[in-house]
């Protein structure tokens, strides 16, 4: 499933009936979100079945080397059986993307972590594993980027890859287990526009 594209609305202009449907503009990502953000985003609270997962990484300024401080990030995922699974308090969009769903916000270094679990893939198996994530720069519009998926997983095939965007990166992220049993992995993203 490719996110959707759609125009730049402010976050003010939506209202909560036009965030409250699966291909809802990008922006109602943003619209419930807590503040203050930090550079850290928990998605997965430590009873939350399923493997514990950490990735972190720096956004990067369209030359590739000038780190991005500022870019709000938004993710969401399915649970451990493949689910987009709710508690019933989620509104908006968040009543689509479940209860695993964050926010973070990349430090003065543009670094960023986020903290859950490994995603399953979809009960129908027919694509790989991932994580979904829209990032805002500061005073510009948010975009889409190439899902998270992870390199061990069998469906990130080459014919996957040709069917998705490279929008900060390929998204393949290369996660290993550490000494707490934790998968850990680094994925760098370069912003373009």
């Amino acid at each position: 499933m490719q996110a959707p594209t759609h125009q730049l609305q402010t976050s003010t202009q939506l209202t909560d009936q036009a965030c409250d449907d699966p291909d809802a503009p990008i922006d109602c990502c943003f619209r419930n979100m807590p503040q203050p953000l930090t550079s850290t985003m928990t998605m997965a609270e430590l009873q939350e079945p399923g493997e514990r997962l950490v990735l972190s990484g720096t956004v990067y300024q369209p030359d590739g080397k000038t780190p991005y401080q500022n870019v709000v990030m938004y993710a969401y995922q399915t649970d451990h059986t493949g689910h987009y699974t709710k508690k019933g308090t989620e509104t908006g969009v968040q009543k689509w993307h479940g209860h695993l769903h964050g926010w973070c916000k990349t430090d003065q270094n543009g670094r960023y972590e986020i903290r859950s679990i490994r995603p399953a893939p979809y009960p129908s198996n027919t694509m790989p594993a991932h994580i979904h994530a829209a990032l805002r720069p500061e005073g510009k519009p948010a975009v889409y980027i190439s899902d998270f998926v992870f390199k061990d997983d069998p469906l990130v095939t080459q014919q996957y890859l040709a069917t998705i965007p490279d929008v900060g990166g390929t998204g393949i992220v290369d996660i290993r287990k550490n000494k707490q049993n934790t998968w850990t992995g680094t994925r760098d993203i370069v912003l373009k526009k």
